[in-house]
């Protein structure tokens, strides 16, 4: 069961983890739009202003459009086995599972009131507003769920990478961060321009 959470590339890849992956990032997408939650880039879950539906799905496909082509890359250059881009991007498209999870924390706006109240209280930014005890508590036990799903994806993307690009040790480590690294830069900048778009 570990397994199968953590790594269930053992067991879907190619078109059936393509197939299920772009599925995922569209239901991610959609429940985003009217959950006003949005992932400004590869790991970044935020409660959005309105924006149109068509933001909410080019930003979930260029997230995962980027760290696939990077890992597709950095996957040709560094390994010996043979690397089939398909395996590449329906693994990393999979792997974006626990951020259908995510969207639905915006139905709850106890996480964007308590980051309002926390503005106001350490900075006076904004406007005053006060919370009782149960909405705090949710918004905190909402923020440390997020912190995990997060792990979770990073998991995810960690052992999709290694089962498409067939790597292993240091070599398999450093690629990973270096990739990811890029990845969160690369998407934070699309992300950007999609917001002053739309």
């Amino acid at each position: 069961m570990i397994t199968k959470l953590f790594n269930p590339f053992k067991y879907i890849a190619g078109g059936y983890s393509l197939i299920i992956g772009v599925l995922v990032l569209l239901f991610t997408a959609l429940i985003g739009f009217f959950s006003n939650t949005h992932f400004p880039d590869l790991i970044s879950v935020k409660i959005s202003p309105d924006l149109p539906l068509q933001y909410f799905i080019i930003q979930n496909l260029s997230n995962w459009i980027v760290v696939s082509s990077i890992f597709y890359l950095i996957s040709i250059i560094a390994s010996t086995s043979k690397v089939r881009v398909i395996d590449v991007f329906g693994t990393q498209a999979l792997a974006r599972f626990p951020y259908l999870i995510a969207s639905f924390i915006g139905f709850s706006n106890s996480v964007d009131n308590f980051g309002k109240y926390i503005l106001w209280e350490l900075m006076q930014i904004g406007e005053p507003i006060e919370l009782n005890v149960s909405v705090i508590v949710l918004a905190i036990s909402l923020m440390i769920f997020t912190l995990l799903l997060t792990i979770w994806l990073v998991v995810l993307m960690f052992n999709a990478f290694k089962v498409s690009a067939n790597l292993k040790g240091y070599k398999l480590i450093l690629l990973f961060i270096a990739g990811f690294i890029l990845s969160i830069f690369l998407t934070g900048l699309i992300s950007n321009q999609l917001i002053q778009i739309f």
